[in-house]
């Protein structure tokens, strides 16, 4: 049986650590960051990790690093978030994505990868990390992936 999704309280890999504690140190006393904030020239180790989606829904990818692309077998930049999935992880990602942009806070899982053919065995550790160009509404969600990350 496979396991569900664990909500943790902060992350846990070194490289989703290190991508939080940018949007921290962006974000200052703030809710939150703006996208024009995030220097991918500040990031570029973590870059290969990163999915920015547009918000609210349809939650469009806007950008989508090479270690996502490589491990979900394609490159579903300008496509809704849901793109490609069985339905049950389609409503998992678009309540993770919605519960983001209700709460304007960050949210961090682990999990089963379960929404990806042949490779519902293996774990992921994710961070969902809000944007506002306005300093109140989310508009965009910036996100990190970990693929094989050990049990939740």
């Amino acid at each position: 049986m496979t396991k569900p999704v664990v909500y943790i309280e902060s992350p846990r890999h070194p490289a989703l650590r290190d991508l939080h504690a940018y949007w921290l140190a962006k974000k200052g006393s703030r809710p939150m960051p703006a996208r024009a904030e995030i220097k991918p020239s500040e990031i570029k180790l973590l870059l290969p990790d990163i999915v920015i989606w547009s918000a609210p829904e349809p939650f469009v990818i806007r950008i989508v690093g090479d270690s996502v692309v490589r491990f979900m077998g394609s490159n579903n930049m300008g496509k809704p978030a849901t793109s490609g999935m069985p339905p049950a992880a389609a409503e998992g990602m678009l309540g993770m994505l919605n519960e983001v942009v209700a709460s304007k806070a960050p949210r961090f899982k682990l999990g089963k990868v379960y929404w990806q053919t042949g490779k519902a065995e293996r774990d992921f550790e994710a961070s969902f990390l809000p944007l506002s160009a306005n300093g109140q509404d989310v508009d965009m969600i910036l996100g990190g992936f970990k693929f094989d990350v050990g049990e939740p």
